[in-house]
């Protein structure tokens, strides 16, 4: 009798230790999800700590993990990615070369891609009941306190675009978005399912984009919302229509108290189209049309070639001496070409493109899967976004993404029930 006990609770050890660790990596998760608007070095050691908690966890639950193609995909989607990044990091890249952050920053996207393999897998297969729904109130407080992070930079520290100190306001702005959308979300997965909450927090998303002076992101943003509440509200016409224009008549009011600087982009954004237009491409909006096209000319010249950054430099050279307006290229070759699929194609061909559109694939397929309305709006930023710049790239925003996608999956009350 004594050994049958002993055997039983030896059993029951590695579902208990499974199950905390499973906690940990998701709470550690959330707190990685909010450090890495703030301060990338620590974030990435956060992000490491989650992703090995999650490798041990599933290492524990062993055969008790039910994992099938459809559940899969987003994560072999993901790793596809990371592996591709590590690749090319270990064929191009030499010492002491000149486009040492190119090659820095994809070696850091390929490990929180392949890192990200294990979280995200832990949080499609989790089991995990939550019950108390006090911690997604928690998070859609997230969004009111980034508003006024950003409003102390913005009005008290006087900064002209606010960065959240990581570097670039488009950083930032994308890291507001994200989280933003996390945070707006977890309040329609709560029992009363707050939709004019959704609405405030969307508004305090907004107002703290706008500060960021980051145009695609205040343009994608307010669409993304408005689907989503659609999305909710598909099978409630009266409450859709009154959803839609409580929402519109905010976002006009807090336009026309952001009207200066809202007009002041929209005047340059004009402006740059105009001169690109007449053969100047000399303008921020100019210079990405030209990193679209160079991209472009460089995939179709050679679908199947790998690059170097050194090499996709010296070709870039040789395409603005036949077309001068290519010339503000020559500035983003040690950054990259601004559209997540050109980028991807410039330096690895037709399977770098694929590694974008496989993933974008399969969030999409995802959010089928899984019915999960959070995830569809979070997808909507990725993609959107990855289309007028790159965000699979550096620490912060991939570790953002990641993080975010899991979390998501976890809080999905249809995730449960597959």
């Amino acid at each position: 009798m004594s050994v049958s006990i002993t055997r039983q609770n030896w059993k029951s050890y590695p579902s208990k230790a499974s199950s905390i660790l499973e906690k940990a990596t998701f709470l550690l998760s959330a707190a990685t999800l909010l450090v890495a608007m703030v301060d990338n070095n620590l974030s990435m050691k956060l992000f490491n700590i989650s992703g090995i908690l999650a490798i041990l966890t599933l290492l524990l639950k062993g055969k008790s993990t039910a994992i099938n193609w459809k559940i899969a995909a987003l994560p072999a989607s993901i790793l596809f990615i990371g592996i591709i990044n590590l690749i090319w990091y270990e064929l191009f890249k030499v010492d002491n070369s000149p486009f040492k952050a190119t090659y820095h920053n994809y070696i850091n996207t390929a490990r929180v891609f392949i890192f990200g393999v294990f979280i995200v897998t832990l949080a499609a297969t989790s089991k995990i009941q939550y019950k108390n729904t006090a911690i997604l109130y928690l998070l859609y407080t997230v969004s009111f306190i980034i508003l006024g992070y950003a409003a102390v930079q913005k009005f008290v520290i006087g900064m002209g675009r606010i960065d959240f100190g990581i570097g670039t306001s488009t950083g930032a702005a994308y890291s507001i978005m994200l989280i933003g959308l996390i945070s707006a979300i977890s309040i329609l997965n709560t029992p009363k399912s707050h939709p004019f909450l959704f609405v405030i927090n969307a508004v305090m998303v907004f107002s703290a984009l706008i500060m960021t002076g980051t145009r695609s992101s205040i343009l994608i943003f307010p669409v993304i919302c408005c689907i989503t509440i659609v999305t909710y509200y598909l099978k409630n016409p009266k409450r859709l229509f009154l959803a839609i224009c409580g929402f519109l008549t905010l976002l006009i009011v807090l336009g026309l108290i952001f009207s200066q600087p809202i007009a002041k982009r929209y005047n340059a954004a004009m402006n740059d189209i105009n001169l690109y237009q007449q053969g100047s491409g000399n303008t921020s909006l100019g210079a990405r049309f030209a990193m679209y096209e160079s991209g472009i000319n460089l995939f179709e010249d050679s679908p199947l070639k790998w690059r170097s950054a050194e090499d996709r430099s010296r070709e870039v050279q040789a395409m603005i001496v036949q077309d001068k307006t290519l010339s503000p290229v020559r500035l983003f070759t040690n950054i990259h070409l601004h559209n997540e699929i050109i980028e991807s194609a410039s330096l690895k061909g037709i399977i770098g493109a694929f590694s974008i559109v496989a993933f974008y694939v399969a969030l999409m397929f995802s959010v089928y899967y899984f019915k999960s309305l959070g995830l569809f709006a979070y997808s909507l930023a990725i993609i959107g976004t990855g289309l007028s710049d790159v965000i699979i790239w550096a620490r912060s925003i991939p570790i953002i993404i990641i993080c975010g996608i899991a979390i998501l999956l976890l809080f999905n009350k249809k995730r449960s029930e597959q």
